[in-house]
């Protein structure tokens, strides 16, 4: 390593000696190994990651932002920042959600229950939802311990070994027993500060019977010009419970975004999860992970993304099959314009028999600068196990543009049309609002790209 690394690396250890120290002991331990399998990675000329573009992850520094006041509802936005954290599907009006998470580059700024579950909700369930920032989780309930860089591994990789010794907030979620939240919980990550390190570490943890909707946006303030967004998301679901995660990203080109999701699912639960991508950042490397471990466990992970400008996009998904008479389903459809480079990766594994794995990926071309792979992996260890795959990448067929066309549709109009049917919104499980606002903004970015 060189000195100018050496020197940010001290800077970090000093910090979080003093940030740490009201964390418990086996946190401030798992955090101390994180720091040195980073080190040893550095040392060793190692990538960011497996996958995606490589960076410098000094350049950025989670501590560079000035802490942020916090607020009283998200009503206390500025308009610049309601428009902005609306365009990744957050509600400042907090209309039809339960309740709501705002964290503004480290700061957790609020955290509280809406009219909608004050009214509905809190009267039927009292202490049924727990919202709260996760390093307050963290000091306060040693329970955490079991989950927290248990189901992301701190040494995966680079970065992420990085993540889990810089981390600071994210949000907690935990659901208790047979509790049904009937409308979601929002968490916004907004990002101002200029080479910002943006690093929460979220933690969904859903209790037998409980049932729960999270949508996580993520945006930058126009005046952030280049950052990074990561993150380490750990969700449990525990027997016969639903969480759904759907995360929006609309970054700008000289944005890093690497988010790292792990998940294990129990008996009879269900995982859904939706990726929404909708800006254009340099690189964006995603590789959720769920593990069916109970008999009968679901899971399904669909991503539809705009490829745009010159980003390197390498998105992925696993689904490993460890129960008996587990389903899963992985679906990618991706836009690609520009000079954009896309990366589509599935794995399905299957250690049981009597399981059922599918897996989707596809892309539409709209430039012969643009660039679409498809990396599918299927493997068994054992007989009974039904995996498949299909893949495709290719243009728009000119019959279909000169078909529109025809009907009083510029180029530019039916090009747009047809991306938008490609990309299909209506995703299984999603309440009809909140498809409804997704179904808008990929007609906005369709029509933007255009």
């Amino acid at each position: 390593m060189n000195a100018e690394k050496l020197g940010v690396l001290k800077e970090l250890r000093d910090f979080y000696e003093g940030y740490d120290r009201d964390f418990p002991e086996w946190y401030k331990k798992r955090r101390n190994l994180a720091r040195k399998i980073y080190e040893e990675h550095e040392t060793q000329g190692l990538p960011a990651g497996k996958y995606g573009r490589d960076f410098d992850l000094t350049y950025f520094r989670p501590t560079i932002a000035p802490p942020h006041n916090s607020l009283r509802s998200l009503k206390d936005l500025d308009d610049v920042g309601k428009q902005r954290i609306q365009a990744v599907g957050q509600r400042p009006d907090e209309g039809d959600r339960t309740g709501s998470h705002l964290q503004y580059d480290s700061s957790t700024v609020y955290i509280g229950y809406t009219d909608l579950a004050k009214q509905t909700f809190l009267p039927k369930y009292p202490e049924g939802l727990i919202v709260m920032d996760t390093d307050d989780a963290i000091r306060r309930h040693p329970w955490v311990e079991k989950f927290a860089y248990r189901i992301v591994p701190i040494n995966l990789d680079k970065y992420t070994a990085w993540c889990s010794a810089n981390s600071i907030g994210g949000v907690f979620v935990w659901v208790k027993e047979d509790v049904v939240v009937d409308w979601p919980v929002q968490a916004c990550f907004y990002l101002g500060a200029n080479r910002l390190a943006q690093l929460p570490h979220n933690l969904i943890v859903a209790e037998p019977g409980s049932k729960v909707h999270l949508i996580s946006g993520c945006v930058m303030h126009p005046g952030c010009e280049i950052a990074l967004h990561g993150c380490i998301t750990e969700i449990y679901i525990g027997k016969g419970a639903e969480v759904t995660w759907t995360m929006i990203h609309n970054f700008k080109p000289k944005f890093q975004v690497r988010p790292k999701i792990g998940v294990i699912v129990e008996e009879s639960a269900t995982y859904r999860e939706n990726y929404i991508l909708t800006g254009a950042a340099d690189s964006v490397q995603l590789y959720p992970t769920a593990i069916l471990r109970g008999k009968g466990a679901r899971a399904s992970i669909r991503a539809l993304m705009f490829g745009r400008a010159r980003s390197d996009v390498d998105v992925g998904a696993a689904i490993i099959f460890t129960g008996e008479n587990t389903r899963g389903e992985i679906i990618s459809r991706t836009v690609v314009t520009d000079e954009a480079n896309v990366r589509l990766r599935g794995t399905l594994k299957s250690f049981k028999s009597n399981t059922k794995g599918h897996m989707e990926c596809r892309a539409l071309l709209l430039s012969d600068k643009a660039e679409a792979h498809a990396y599918p992996t299927l493997r068994s260890t054992v007989s009974g196990a039904e995996l498949t795959h299909e893949a495709a990448v290719g243009k728009i067929a000119e019959e279909q543009l000169l078909y529109l066309m025809s009907r009083g549709l510029s180029k530019e109009e039916a090009t747009s049309m047809i991306a938008r049917g490609f990309l299909d919104t209506d995703i299984p499980g999603l309440p009809r609002v909140l498809q409804g606002e997704i179904s808008r903004l990929v007609s906005m970015t369709a029509k933007e790209v255009m």
